[in-house]
């Protein structure tokens, strides 16, 4: 695991990657976002994509938007 960190504090020259935990969540992430690609065109291709998964991000989207524009 020293290995993949020593890397990556190479590769990012970012404040943010100092914290073992910010690591950790960018590994996870990495290894993580090709299986829910994978996973999320399965399920458009068997049109199984809901109207309560389009409202659910147009609401998260809208609470993104409102912590944004409050502080300024």
């Amino acid at each position: 695991m020293e290995a993949i960190y020593s890397v990556l504090e190479t590769i990012l020259p970012f404040e943010f990657i100092n914290y073992a935990f910010m690591k950790n969540a960018l590994i996870a992430i990495v290894l993580v976002s090709p299986i829910f690609a994978i996973l999320g065109t399965m399920i458009v291709n068997n049109k199984m994509a809901f109207f309560s998964d389009a409202l659910g991000h147009s609401a998260l989207t809208g609470i993104a938007i409102g912590m944004l524009l409050r502080n300024f």
